[in-house]
């Protein structure tokens, strides 16, 4: 009997490669799937190591998709991830920066060492994986990092995590004006809280409505590395679902009861007929005096 012969898949050396840094953050298996099922080789970049080792299990192909345990907020960390993408994969063509962190709490809280530590790895960290990868992109690079609403209109107890994510934005607006002299693309995502599993069970209070699905952010990463996104340079893709900001002078949502009082009309004057006109000769077509009508001052005009 004549023992079959397999023959390797190979996958052709112009197919692109991408490192997604952070690949081990809940919001990264969407995106990982997606790239790698267009057919994207991917180098998968993160810090914990059971996580990494639940990615190779579910995601790993030789020569396809791989995964390497590093910290690319340490410029060697990030020289070593990118050095290990392009000796394994022969090129690079984009950086998904997925690294980030979370805190919040009011100010006396948020002490230098909690906004050091969020500076470093929603900021300086796309700093290093950036330097680090930049030399390797040619025309038609990619670059997507993440940001939030939250570093354009910032909100109580979350200083520290708002102003790390302003730092990147900020960041990324200046460096996308200089690498797009060289056909590079640098673009943000900006999203709100991530719908996972994890989050629901943290957060059983949270209107699931407001935030948005990892596969939801992951066709738009899709997008922000691939051919359709060609004219944008420095742009902020919002991923915000049903979000919005809301305050007590806007009153509720439409549908869920109306307006606070003195809001939701015209002034006096303005808008209906002139004190006199536009209804009826008295008594004529309505109720009597006093009979099936508003209190005064209400339901009518002043």
């Amino acid at each position: 009997m004549t023992t079959p012969v397999t023959t390797p898949v190979t996958t052709p050396v112009t197919t692109p490669v991408f490192l997604i840094t952070g690949a081990t953050g809940r919001l990264a298996g969407a995106v990982i799937d997606l790239l790698g099922s267009r057919g994207d080789r991917l180098l998968l970049v993160g810090r914990n190591k059971d996580r990494l080792a639940e990615l190779e299990e579910e995601f790993g192909t030789p020569g396809r998709i791989e995964t390497l345990a590093a910290d690319v907020s340490d410029p060697d960390g990030a020289s070593h991830a990118v050095a290990e993408a392009v000796g394994r994969f022969g090129r690079l063509d984009g950086l998904v920066h997925m690294v980030g962190g979370f805190r919040a709490g009011p100010l006396f809280l948020m002490n230098s060492g909690v906004c050091e530590d969020l500076l470093r790895a929603n900021y300086l960290s796309a700093v290093t994986a950036t330097q680090a990868a930049l030399p390797h992109l040619g025309e038609g690079g990619r670059l997507v990092y993440f940001s939030t609403p939250l570093a354009e209109v910032p909100m109580p107890a979350l200083s520290a995590y708002s102003a790390a994510k302003a730092a990147l934005a900020a960041w990324v607006g200046s460096i996308a004006h200089e690498v797009k002299r060289n056909g590079i693309h640098a673009n943000t995502v900006v999203m709100t809280m991530a719908d996972t599993p994890d989050k629901r069970q943290e957060r059983p209070d949270l209107n699931t409505e407001h935030m948005v699905t990892p596969e939801l952010v992951a066709r738009v990463v899709g997008f922000l590395t691939g051919p359709a996104s060609d004219g944008l340079y420095g742009c902020r893709v919002p991923v915000l679902g049903k979000f919005e900001f809301r305050s007590d002078l806007s009153g509720p949502p439409p549908g869920l009861g109306g307006p606070p009082p003195g809001l939701g009309g015209p002034p006096p004057g303005v808008g209906g007929p002139p004190p006199g006109a536009g209804g009826p000769p008295p008594g004529v077509g309505g109720p009597p005096s006093g009979v099936a009508g508003p209190p005064s001052g209400v339901g009518g005009p002043r």
